[in-house]
């Protein structure tokens, strides 16, 4: 179960993703807007091929990445924020299905 504290984050599906010269671009289809991704962020964005807590994410970035879990947490968290303000992602308190 989640709460406000582990919000649920998935993928808008009015966003296209591909890997062009070994990175990451998304594309909101809505906007026209497109980002390319740094590895983590990329990392992050497979890992929401299917719903996911903060805290799962958290957890897959810890076993790949060398940084504190507050660091990791805070990161992860300010780079959500970011898609979710684009509008690449949804967050929300529902269990993931």
């Amino acid at each position: 179960m989640s709460d406000a504290t582990n919000p649920i984050y998935r993928r808008r599906p009015n966003v296209m993703s591909a890997v062009v010269n070994a990175e990451l671009v998304m594309m909101s289809v809505e906007t026209g807007q497109y980002f390319n991704l740094n590895p983590v962020g990329a990392h992050i964005w497979r890992l929401l091929e299917s719903a996911q807590s903060l805290d799962a994410i958290v957890a897959a970035l810890i076993d790949s990445y060398d940084a504190p879990e507050t660091v990791i947490r805070q990161e992860a968290l300010a780079f959500l924020a970011r898609l979710e303000a684009q509008d690449m992602v949804t967050s929300g308190v529902e269990a993931a299905a």
